[in-house]
């Protein structure tokens, strides 16, 4: 199989040929931010030449996520005041920030059933908000 060239073993499309991740953060007196980034090239699927078949294009996509968070045992003046927050951290994350979709057409520039946009990634943007406490 010639992944780069067309061919799949699965039905999430080829083998794009450029990918590249991203990350970076920082952190200071308790406060942190954490980015992440992550494009992949478009890609193909041939089709294979059977009677109804036709070849796919995957477009290329990029997704970007944040990540936010306060750990409060970095801020004693606030743990003295509320002594339940010793020991515990909020974090309020978001992935896929602008809501980025794969787009997946055929021949005809049409997107098959299969390939629409609420199949490939049902979630979408997805919004976090958690409290971890220690004890």
């Amino acid at each position: 199989l010639d992944l780069l060239d067309g061919s799949a073993i699965g039905s999430s499309g080829g083998v794009p040929r450029h990918g590249v991740e991203l990350e970076g953060g920082v952190f200071l007196n308790g406060i942190g931010l954490r980015f992440t980034g992550n494009y992949q090239s478009g890609s193909r699927v041939d089709g294979g030449g059977l009677p109804g078949s036709t070849d796919l294009r995957f477009n290329d996509i990029a997704t970007f996520g944040l990540r936010a968070f306060v750990n409060f045992d970095n801020k004693p003046q606030l743990t003295e005041a509320l002594p339940f927050l010793k020991g515990s951290r909020l974090r309020l994350g978001v992935d896929n920030i602008f809501n980025a979709q794969q787009r997946v057409t055929n021949e005809a520039g049409e997107v098959p059933l299969r390939y629409q946009p609420g199949f490939i990634d049902p979630q979408g943007r997805v919004v976090s908000l958690s409290f971890r406490k220690r004890f």
